[in-house]
């Protein structure tokens, strides 16, 4: 089975216009990362002396570590100046002030302030705001226990659990790892290179009607089936760990670091009420395995949609149809309050901060069960049950068995 699964994973995706379409799509994805950083970061600016890339370095050797007294009364002290003297916005707008850091006071103040002040000011207030929450999950407990209500009961413990003890220490460059968290193109890109990939799987010896020819080997049917649903997993995860590697090498190298991977996931803004407690880096590696799991689904779902086609134009647009609306509907599940929605569509695990930037719970048998669990478990059910579909819709090599009992029947007389 072993060789099967290999040869089959050679003979669908080791081919010229797969490697292709992969090179191109990786070095589009490079192209929109550099976009990205150009577009978005004020650090873009070049390297003379006096640029913000070039100011915010050097400030940052004072600042970096853990966050101290000492520390934030000195920000404060070059800081405060800087904006009581432009808050009237009555300064002097020359770009060539020497006695400026970037030329210009107005540069100085916003520098700090963007990159210094105000995330300083959320790493240093955050072990409060989370403190609140765990301390009012613990009343909730109390509250839900006299009133018999053990559902929320056992939801709020497991807030306080997840809130309790939050607390971010250090002060550390996090702009790179907020775009990279924020980051949703690859997987469009994944999306349709894995469609390419497996829709052409089983079409392509039904066009040929090799398919009916390999009935009549040992190795066909159901083992043949099996083998090539192995080795479109096999592709489908290589692709989707492949973009996550691209992605974050390409985000530590356009951006010129990889500095604050140690710091708590909620450390970026937009992570603030996160659904796991983890460093950056580490959840990194975390999407990088979600994302593997949802694109894994929604292949095996175009898989089962190509099962039905006799040739590659009718599951092409049935399974790119499908695609488009995983995407459509993912894209807007942001905006929803309702969890299931986000639950049941599997593109939200490739674009996985919608599941993991927000603490939301569902109810099952009465226990509460985060979202991001939800949704994989039921990701993994719908694989597993097109897998499960597959196999019972392929046929058996009956005409090898029907052979194989003749010959037994003659040997035994």
């Amino acid at each position: 089975m072993t060789r099967l699964i290999k040869y089959e994973f050679y003979k669908l995706f080791c081919k010229r216009s797969i490697l292709v379409v992969l090179l191109l799509f990786s070095v589009i994805n490079l192209f929109k990362i550099n976009s990205e950083f150009h577009s978005y970061s004020y650090l873009a600016d070049g390297n003379d002396s006096r640029s913000w890339n070039s100011v915010y370095w050097q400030l940052y050797e004072n600042y970096k570590g853990e966050i101290t007294a000492e520390k934030i009364n000195h920000l404060l002290s070059i800081y405060q100046p800087l904006a009581d003297a432009t808050a009237d916005m009555t300064a002097s707008t020359a770009k060539d002030n020497l006695n400026m850091m970037t030329g210009n006071i107005y540069s100085d103040r916003n520098i700090l302030e963007k990159y210094y002040v105000k995330p300083m000011e959320y790493f240093y207030h955050y072990r409060t705001y989370a403190l609140k929450v765990a301390e009012r999950a613990k009343e909730n407990v109390v509250v839900y226990k006299e009133r018999g209500q053990t559902y929320e009961v056992r939801k709020n413990s497991v807030i306080y659990n997840l809130y309790s003890g939050r607390n971010i220490k250090a002060f550390a460059y996090e702009e790179m790892y907020n775009y990279y968290l924020n980051y949703d193109f690859s997987g469009i890109l994944v999306l349709f290179l894995c469609l390419y990939g497996v829709v052409s799987t089983f079409v392509c010896e039904k066009e040929t009607q090799m398919d009916m020819l390999l009935l009549t080997s040992p190795g066909g049917g159901k083992k043949t089936t099996f083998a090539k649903i192995a080795a479109a997993s096999l592709f489908v995860i290589s692709v989707a760990i492949w973009f996550s590697v691209v992605d974050y090498i390409g985000f530590v190298y356009f951006f010129g670091t990889a500095e604050g991977g140690g710091l708590p996931l909620y450390a970026v803004r937009n992570f603030s009420t996160a659904a796991v407690n983890c460093n950056l880096w580490q959840y990194a590696i975390l999407s990088a395995v979600i994302r593997a799991v949802g694109v894994w689904t929604m292949s095996m779902v175009f898989l089962l949609i190509s099962m039905f086609g006799r040739n590659a134009l009718v599951p092409f647009v049935a399974d790119f149809g499908a695609a488009l609306c995983f995407i459509i509907t993912g894209a807007s599940q942001s905006c929803f309050s309702n969890a299931w929605l986000k639950i049941i569509n599997p593109y939200s695990l490739l674009a996985n901060r919608i599941l993991f930037g927000k603490t939301e719970f569902i109810g099952l048998a009465g226990y509460p069960v985060q979202s991001f669990q939800a949704a994989i478990i039921f990701a993994i059910t719908v694989g597993v049950v097109s897998i499960t579909a597959m196999m019972m819709l392929s046929k058996r090599n009956s005409y090898c068995r029907e052979r194989r009992t003749k010959c037994l029947d003659l040997c035994t007389k």
